[in-house]
Order: C-alpha cells, then sequence, then structure tokens
C-alpha cells in the first residue's frame, strides 16, 4: 500500500519533494533572489539594492538568516547525485536546516519591528505570518516526513 497517490513518487520508487516545499523554499529565499538579480544588472545594482534595502545591514542579515534555507534547497535539488554517491545522511538535516532558516528570519524581522519601535508596517507583518505558516507547515507534515523516511534507503529498487 503507498502512502501517497502514484504522481508523488519518481520512477526508481521514491517519493518526490512537494512541490509547494519548493515555492515555499523560494519564497523564504527572497533576499537571496533579489541580491542576485540586483548583482545580475551590473549598471543598477546599487539603486536596486537600496531600493529593496534602504538599510544597509537588512541584506547581511536576510542573507546570514535564509543561508540554512537555500542549503537544504541545494541539498534537495542535488539528491540524486548524492544518491549515486551512496550519500544519504544529508536527508536528516532538511527538515532541521529549514527550521533553523525560518526561525532565523523571524527573529530578524522581530528585531526590525524591535528597532522600529514595535510600530506596525505591513511587510513586516505578512513576512512575520508567512514565516509562521511556512514553520508550522514544514514540521507538521506527513508528506515531508514520509519522504525523509523514504530516502534513508539509497537504492529503493534493490530493497
Amino acid at each position: 500500500m503507498l502512502k501517497l497517490p502514484l504522481k508523488y513518487y519518481d520512477e526508481s520508487g521514491r517519493i518526490l519533494p512537494p512541490s509547494w516545499l519548493y515555492v515555499v523554499l523560494l519564497l523564504l529565499c527572497l533576499d537571496w533572489l533579489a541580491f542576485v538579480f540586483s548583482v545580475a544588472s551590473r549598471s543598477q545594482t546599487h539603486d536596486l539594492l537600496m531600493f529593496f534595502y534602504p538599510q544597509k545591514e537588512s541584506l547581511g542579515m536576510g542573507l546570514a538568516a535564509s543561508l540554512p534555507v537555500l542549503l537544504s534547497l541545494a541539498l534537495l535539488s542535488q539528491r540524486e547525485r548524492l544518491w549515486k554517491r551512496d550519500v544519504i545522511k544529508w536527508r536528516a538535516f532538511i527538515v532541521p536546516l529549514i527550521q533553523i532558516g525560518i526561525t532565523a528570519l523571524l527573529a530578524v524581522q522581530l528585531f526590525y519591528a524591535m528597532h522600529h519601535h514595535w510600530g506596525f508596517e505591513y511587510v513586516t507583518g505578512v513576512k512575520i505570518v508567512v514565516y509562521a505558516i511556512a514553520l508550522y507547515v514544514v514540521s507538521k507534515s506527513r508528506h515531508v516526513k514520509w519522504m525523509i523516511e523514504d530516502w534513508a534507503k539509497p537504492n529503493p529498487q534493490m530493497n
């Protein structure tokens, strides 16, 4: 009996990451996306960075806080290469890395709220709500839990 519908499995019988997980991880890495796109536009790098991050330390704090999420996204994207080398212990770090990253991003937003004397700002409020929901969803997802358990076997066809 399969735990999930057949569309959530790859050709070799491994559970695929849910598509919503990629969306959540990309939303959590918005600081990295803004940084990469601003650097890609060499003539307007300074202007774009000043538009998105008026305070210079906000970019660095956002990049540092979302680094664990970026690392987990990289691990997810390179899973086939890691499996071919029979490296499977990394799978246990995916959810904790995401949780650490979300907690750090929440801490950054709370720091900004405190820095602005708890004055309400829509962007900060939306980010806090999105990060809290993301932390709950990633922590409680049965799909992600089953995926991590399923990835314990490097070659499911042989087991």
